[in-house]
């Protein structure tokens, strides 16, 4: 069996470059959702506003991750109309084909180099839209357990 690729699968690569906050560890095994802090690119946890996906560089040397240092910089993917696939972390609830069309959050999981950003799958009424959540569900892979999803965007966003 081969290696799951998880990134931009469709839609616009709108974005631009910004810098990196230093000792981030983006797995190419999960997502890699940012927002700014400090006019730095820091990864999301599941209470941060995404600003999009970063593209990060090839591996560290040995490991399955990258960890940026001071001085890095990356491009942003932040167009709304991107399609991206993700690994699901089935806690409240197993993926289901009836999540299509929910709001999830983010979640990161592990340490370092073994960390790994996953969508927080849910199945509650808190989770359709109009609430507050990151990525909207587009399509979902029962068996592979991974998530097509939008960034949504925050009504404080708009003003």
């Amino acid at each position: 069996m081969s290696e799951l690729r998880y990134g931009h699968v469709e839609g616009p690569k709108t974005g631009r470059e910004y810098p990196m906050a230093a000792n981030q560890y983006f797995s190419r095994r999960g997502g890699k959702f940012g927002y700014l802090s400090a006019g730095q690119l820091t990864m999301c946890g599941s209470t941060n506003e995404v600003l999009g996906w970063i593209e990060t560089p090839k591996d560290d040397s040995g490991k399955n991750a990258w960890k940026s240092v001071s001085g890095d910089s990356c491009f942003v993917i932040y167009d709304r109309d991107a399609v991206f696939e993700i690994p699901a972390a089935e806690y409240a609830a197993s993926l289901a084909a009836s999540q299509i069309g929910l709001i999830f959050k983010l979640v990161n999981v592990g340490a370092t180099y073994a960390t790994t950003q996953k969508a927080k799958v849910a199945n509650t009424n808190a989770t359709r839209p109009g609430h507050v959540g990151q990525l909207a569900v587009l399509d979902v892979d029962t068996e592979n357990k991974t998530v097509r999803v939008k960034m949504t965007i925050d009504d404080n966003q708009l003003r």
